[in-house]
């Protein structure tokens, strides 16, 4: 191979990893979860849980509340 023929073989194998029809990269491996992220995700959803629960006792307050306007 002369030095034109590899200056075009290294011109297609550029434009063909432009193109995208190159081999795509693998995919990283997924970090295993820490034990700060268990007890992050933990205590979250138990916040959550004590929000939802406010919210529907607020909820049923103010419903009570006006009810009790009303009649």
């Amino acid at each position: 191979m002369n030095a034109l023929e590899s200056t075009f073989a290294k011109l297609e194998a550029r434009m063909i990893r432009a193109t995208g029809a190159a081999p795509e990269r693998p995919t990283p491996t997924p970090v295993p979860e820490t034990k700060g992220d268990v007890t992050t995700r933990a205590a979250k959803a138990i916040l959550d849980a004590e929000t939802e629960a406010r919210n529907a006792k607020i909820a049923a307050l103010r419903t009570a509340r006006l009810e009790g306007k009303k009649g």
